[in-house]
């Protein structure tokens, strides 16, 4: 791949004027399915609550610092995903965060004492989800200008369909199991 191309990749788009639409709609539909992968997740982990205290003998207040962590990192790393964002381009911190969430999940799958999970989903996931929550949002604003309030909203409610929808599947699956 040529210098140039490589450059293409890893800078933010910068438009004279806010299309208003067009590839904005698919970034739109993006956002949603990221809020359903991140605060859905989240917000669902809940329903391994007790499953999790029984895996690990430990108490509620033990295993609640799985999230805890999680959603600190989210909100705490806000400032270097803006930085490397702004550096690279969206597309390729959002996909630095696709990994890390994957490779968090994985290795979460692996835990052997309840302090793996605080590192594999506290930390390695909440940055991933950091990294991928947060340039979506803003990335609408490249893309809408006069339905900017009504996109991000409707966008947004990818978190409430996750919750809505996931405890149930995943309480499904797992007497299914």
């Amino acid at each position: 791949m040529s210098h140039k191309k490589s450059q293409l990749c890893c800078r933010a788009n910068v438009y004279t004027q806010v299309p208003d639409g067009g590839w904005g709609w698919v970034v739109a539909v993006s956002f949603f399915f990221v809020e359903v992968f991140t605060y859905g997740i989240i917000k669902s982990f809940g329903v391994f609550f007790n499953d999790l205290m029984d895996s690990f003998n430990e108490s509620n207040s033990r295993i609640s610092w799985i999230i805890s962590i999680c959603v600190f990192v989210l909100t705490f790393t806000a400032p270097l995903s803006t930085v490397l964002s702004s550096r690279f381009g969206h597309r390729l911190v959002v996909m630095l965060g696709g990994l890390l969430v994957s490779a968090g999940m994985v290795t979460a799958a692996f835990s052997q004492k309840v302090y793996h999970m605080y590192i594999a989903i506290g930390i390695v996931s909440g940055l991933g989800f950091c990294f991928s929550f947060l340039p979506t949002v803003t990335i609408l604003s490249q893309y809408f200008d006069r339905r900017r309030s009504v996109v991000t909203a409707v966008a947004s409610t990818g978190e409430c369909f996750a919750m809505f929808a996931f405890a149930p599947a995943i309480t499904a699956l797992k007497e299914t199991v």
